[in-house]
């Protein structure tokens, strides 16, 4: 088995699932369990406290609410730190973006940034060049 074989088939074996986010924000969503799923404790831990105390109900409802429209994006993010563990070999670290290319204006930018910076962002010119037309 090949390592890309591999890194599948431990991906699949630790992949969240939307639907059973669903599931347990339907059954268990006062106590918090759905977050705890989707890899958030800390709100998990809130939405459980909230849901022990009375006054926390108020808050808690329109919370469950949001919810509903906030468990893919939880579920993705999770999803996304596992396959980025299973890459780079840390849950945090981003995956490398392609490199920029520049093009004329990009240059034009970059030397007309530079020469605001050599002169102190002052509005007298010293340079009668066409950079700034």
């Amino acid at each position: 088995m090949n390592d890309s074989a591999h890194k599948q088939m431990v991906f699949e074996a630790n992949r969240k699932s939307v639907g059973i986010a669903y599931l347990l924000w339907f059954f268990l969503g006062f106590f918090g369990v759905h977050r705890f799923y989707a890899g958030s404790t800390k709100t998990g831990i809130a939405q459980l406290v909230l849901a022990l105390s009375v006054i926390g109900w108020l808050v808690l409802i329109p919370w469950l609410l949001a919810d509903l429209v906030l468990i893919p994006g939880l579920i993705r993010d999770e999803n996304m730190k596992t396959i980025n563990m299973l890459s780079h070999g840390s849950p945090e670290a981003p995956v490398p973006a392609a490199p920029k290319v520049q093009t004329q204006a990009d240059r034009k930018r970059e030397a007309m940034l530079e020469d605001l910076r050599t002169t102190g962002y002052r509005k007298d010119r010293r340079d009668t060049s066409n950079l700034y037309r």
